[in-house]
């Protein structure tokens, strides 16, 4: 007898210039001049998902969700959960309880405007 085991797919959807470790060469103030690549990354992360039956978690950000709405509408209407991964890729620990909260609350009102679903799940940035 085999059983099948259980896997839970996540990902981050974010562009490479967004991560920590290369802020020192990206920064934010330049971001909007940097060449993204998350579409067509993501484009083909759906194809393999779809090709395999399976479903995921997105962890979307609000900073991408807006340039690419056309991309989190896809995310969602394949089947995906569009969850938070906050708006600007800021760590929760450089930021105050305010600014942490509104961050959250900018990324979640973006997800929920272009996906007309309530986004419930979160994962900080790192």
């Amino acid at each position: 007898m085999s059983s099948r085991i259980t896997n839970a797919f996540t990902c981050d959807v974010e562009d490479y210039f967004q991560v920590s470790a290369l802020a020192p060469h990206f920064p934010r103030s330049q971001w909007d001049s940097v060449p993204c690549r998350v579409e067509r990354n993501v484009d083909r992360i759906l194809e393999l998902l779809d090709g395999h039956g399976a479903r995921g978690t997105f962890f979307t950000l609000g900073w991408v969700a807006e340039r690419y709405p056309q991309l989190v509408r896809r995310i969602a209407g394949a089947g995906h959960e569009v969850a938070s991964h906050g708006y600007a890729h800021e760590r929760a620990s450089d930021l105050t309880p305010e600014s942490f909260s509104a961050d959250i609350r900018l990324a979640k009102a973006v997800l929920e405007d272009i996906t007309g679903q309530p986004v419930t799940g979160y994962r900080a940035p790192s």
